[in-house]
């Protein structure tokens, strides 16, 4: 409640006519019948923040822990992140992402259903929209969940049931497809403006996300339809929908009034920064870049970085990665990430889009573009991103390298290790996601001193469940993070 508390005090900027304690009971359950008094504008601003805010800090951080891109400032901290570097999977291991995004995802599907006198098109939209992307999220994570029971907001359905995970998927595409068709009637929408702290009520821009986020679950899908005529048919379907389509081309970021004062921070910057009074906290003291991360950075002059990583913010000297679990002082977070308390907070970049792109015209699915000119496009949305200077130096160099550039013999590697350098710190669960759908980046070390042969492939079902819904939920054991794939993954 604390967490909910600090976000809903920025949130009153934008929405003057409710109470602090209204935001508390909005964002709180989806059972409260005080959602039934505010209408689409006064719900989504807290359902944008508090759900981005879950992102950033906690799906962000086990998937750049679990894609290896992060590693633990050793010297200076004892053990730092022993559960992660020693892959402790339990039902309590990051059980706040499973309880969290129900939680703030219900707001959506209460936006979804409704209904009084006034078109409220656009923000129902939006609202699926940010629905099928938050759960996607649950099902790359954990497989089977509820969804058709989950979001009833009703007595009977306390103790939803599970639905198979592929079905889920071909749902939240369905709702995407919905979504642009509201969008497309939604001329006489009541209006959004302040109240959408994404795009500030600009449906262009949500419509070019909605079809971004449908092709990154397309894209997901492709190896998996490649072995089921079945869902062959469907993902074909669905990416000649696409052809021609509009698709991100700016980064997708938050802001409902960020500032450098307590409780009004940047999510990111107040976990990984310093606090108003420029104090280090302790989470960004402890947290540096992996050896492998570092090193395929340094290896290879790539000025991004000096964007990711600065020198260690207690000795200012060290600039090195660690292996997870091993030793030594690392670098710390680099002000390309760490911008400042008040800067917009990220949920999906240009880089992502561009490269998702490139790796659908690759695979032959979308028709629309030039794969290698995609590719590029992402390297330099990338260094925008960073504030990393002028890409075409390293573009040249790197144009042959197998695992960076788009002529090294295999486009798809290429693809695919640029694309997890350029979400490094900013979108990590894609990071972890992505090795397990594909492989790439190619070899990515485990642990050091780890016991298992593999990398983990999802997160287990939380205590939550165990306690409120056992009725349904599928019994695990620590074995079950490294041998339950997800069902996309047939890597």
């Amino acid at each position: 409640m604390k967490k909910i508390f600090k976000i809903t005090s920025i949130l009153i900027l934008f929405a003057s006519i409710i109470s602090c304690s209204d935001y508390l009971d909005v964002n709180d359950s989806i059972d409260n019948p005080n959602l039934d008094q505010l209408n689409p504008n006064e719900l989504i601003v807290g359902a944008q923040a508090l759900s981005a805010e879950t992102y950033t800090n906690r799906l962000n951080r086990v998937g750049n822990w679990m894609g290896v891109a992060w590693s633990g400032n050793y010297l200076a901290f004892n053990d730092a992140y022993g559960a992660e570097s020693r892959y402790l999977f339990s039902n309590t291991f990051y059980n706040d992402v499973w309880d969290d995004l129900y939680r703030y995802t219900s707001n959506f599907a209460t936006i979804e259903k409704y209904n009084d006198d006034k078109n409220w098109n656009n923000q129902k939209a939006a609202a699926k929209i940010l629905k099928a992307f938050y759960v996607q999220y649950i099902v790359d994570l954990y497989g089977n969940a509820p969804y058709t029971e989950a979001f009833e907001g009703t007595s009977n359905q306390l103790f939803p049931k599970y639905d198979n995970a592929q079905d889920i998927y071909k749902d939240l595409i369905k709702s995407i497809n919905e979504a642009v068709q509201l969008i497309n009637n939604g001329a006489n929408s009541e209006t959004f403006g302040t109240s959408d702290i994404t795009f500030n009520g600009d449906m262009t821009q949500w419509k070019a996300f909605a079809n971004t986020v449908k092709l990154r679950m397309l894209v997901r899908l492709i190896l998996k339809a490649e072995q089921d005529s079945e869902l062959l048919t469907f993902v074909n379907a669905e990416f000649s929908k696409l052809n021609g389509a509009q698709f991100v081309n700016q980064d997708v970021t938050i802001n409902p009034g960020y500032s450098n004062t307590d409780d009004r921070q940047n999510p990111f910057w107040e976990v990984y920064g310093f606090s108003p009074a420029g104090i280090a906290d302790d989470r960004g003291r402890r947290t540096g870049p992996s050896e492998f991360a570092f090193n395929l950075l340094d290896n290879s002059d790539d000025p991004r970085l000096n964007r990711l990583w600065k020198t260690n913010i207690d000795n200012n000297t060290t600039f090195a990665g660690t292996q997870q679990n091993g030793t030594g002082n690392s670098a710390s977070i680099g002000d390309g990430i760490l911008v400042s308390p008040s800067a917009n907070l990220p949920i999906m970049l240009t880089a992502e889009s561009y490269f998702l792109q490139a790796e659908a015209v690759q695979r032959g699915y979308l028709t629309n573009g030039n794969a290698q000119t995609l590719f590029n496009q992402g390297i330099i949305s990338s260094f925008a991103s960073l504030g990393a200077g002028d890409p075409s130096g390293y573009m040249m160099t790197t144009d042959t390298d197998i695992d960076l550039g788009f002529n090294g013999g295999d486009p798809l590697r290429a693809i695919l290790t640029q694309k997890w350098i350029a979400l490094t710190s900013v979108s990590g669960a894609e990071l972890w996601i992505e090795y397990n759908r594909t492989g790439f980046p190619s070899n990515l070390p485990l642990p050091n001193g780890s016991t298992d042969s593999n990398f983990p492939v999802r997160l287990l079902y939380p205590a939550s469940e165990y306690s409120g819904n056992s009725d349904n939920v599928i019994e695990q054991t620590r074995s079950d993070a490294f041998t339950s794939k997800i069902f996309w993954d047939v890597n």
